[in-house]
């Protein structure tokens, strides 16, 4: 098991680049992946650690005129755990002149010059990861520290990197508006009563890919989404940067504040028209150490109401509210309201559906119950 671990950290040291001007020999890192998410153990040959895909390019440079012999010392550590490995190559020696290019397969091969000759491992903490290792596959979550020394033997020169990875293993992708499951009979989608609906879904995942479709006679959910005309859209969390290092996607990519956007974002892709019947799903893209993998939502299902069945219920909602909510009503849908230009669709009493007629019946009762809001 140890020989095991050996290789599962060995891979994955990455290497940074706060690089002293003085030292007599640099390190410079340049990372695959450096959005990496998810961290397969089974993109390695355990028996052949060497034969796996690269991580991270090490180039050391000499910025002497001489050749310099030096040492590479490395350290692994967990937030969680604390010290989980450390080792050391032998002498080797570096030119001046273009950088020396290394790769975690030069370090971890049984041979070679650049090869890590002393390796040890934390028995204590790194068995507490072996379980969960072995039960899923992938590095568990948590931010990995890897400090790499680079020492100039004779002179005593050191660089020292440091660089965090955060591993999120992100999985939930739900869908929360509009509508509901598409698995049943599409005469059960719900409706909405609004042309410009706020999609919601609730995800751990930054980067996704939202497509909307119109259902048309004959179809399926599968069929309908994979049908043009449709509405495409690539989004990010956290800053368009994030997006556009997604591998494969050439698209644009539109940044969010958070899982939701108000439709439509940017042009008229798709109108949605009363009494027609949509689909969408989202799709989250996750980054791994064997490249970018897609999650899939299930598909929502809802329908455009008919502009008299819009129009007629608008007013019911409108006068029910006033009646509840008094003054703040204006506050939440008046000019500048948090819920400005929105028409609710549907209502809750003590987390269970309620119908319009049900609250006009306690509708007095719950006026003078009322407190204030809050929005969710």
């Amino acid at each position: 098991m140890k020989s095991a671990m050996r290789v599962a950290w060995g891979v994955l040291v990455f290497c940074l680049g706060l690089n002293g001007a003085s030292a007599q020999v640099q390190v410079r890192t340049r990372l695959v992946n450096q959005n990496l998410e998810v961290f397969f153990l089974k993109d390695f040959d355990i028996t052949r650690p060497a034969s796996g895909p690269p991580i991270f390019f090490l180039d050391l440079i000499n910025n002497d005129e001489v050749p310099r012999r030096v040492i590479l010392r490395l350290r692994v550590e967990s937030q969680r755990h604390g010290e989980l490995s450390r080792g050391r190559t032998d002498e080797f020696l570096v030119r001046p002149g273009p950088p020396l290019t290394l790769s975690n397969r030069e370090l971890f091969a049984n041979a070679g010059p650049y090869r890590l000759v002393e390796y040890s491992i934390n028995d204590d903490a790194v068995n507490q990861l072996v379980n969960s290792i072995m039960a899923t596959g992938k590095l568990p979550s948590d931010v990995y520290s890897f400090d790499i020394v680079v020492e100039t033997v004779r002179t005593g020169s050191v660089d020292q990197d440091r660089f965090d990875i955060r591993v999120s293993n992100p999985q939930k992708l739900d869908l929360l508006f509009p509508g509901r499951s598409a698995a049943g009979n599409f005469k059960d989608c719900p409706p909405i009563f609004t042309h410009l609906p706020q999609f919601r879904w609730e995800s751990e995942m930054r980067r996704f890919r939202v497509v909307i479709a119109e259902v048309r006679p004959g179809d399926d959910p599968e069929s309908a989404l994979a049908q043009e005309p449709r509405f495409v859209k690539f989004f990010v969390i956290g800053g368009r940067d994030l997006g556009e290092k997604l591998q494969n996607i050439r698209e644009e990519v539109v940044p969010l504040t958070g899982p939701s956007f108000q439709y439509p974002p940017s042009g008229e892709v798709l109108t949605f028209r009363p009494g027609r019947t949509y689909v969408w799903r989202v799709e989250g893209i996750v980054e791994t150490s064997s490249g970018p993998i897609t999650t899939q939502s299930e598909i929502y299902c809802f329908r455009l109401a008919r502009l008299d069945n819009m129009r007629g219920r608008a007013r019911e909602f409108e006068f029910l509210l006033r009646n509840i909510l008094g003054a703040d009503y204006d506050k939440l849908f008046g000019d500048g309201g948090e819920l400005e230009e929105y028409t609710p669709t549907r209502l809750m009493l003590n987390g269970e559906p309620v119908t319009l007629g049900q609250l006009m019946r306690r509708m007095h009762k719950l006026s003078a119950q009322y407190k204030g809001y809050r929005i969710e």
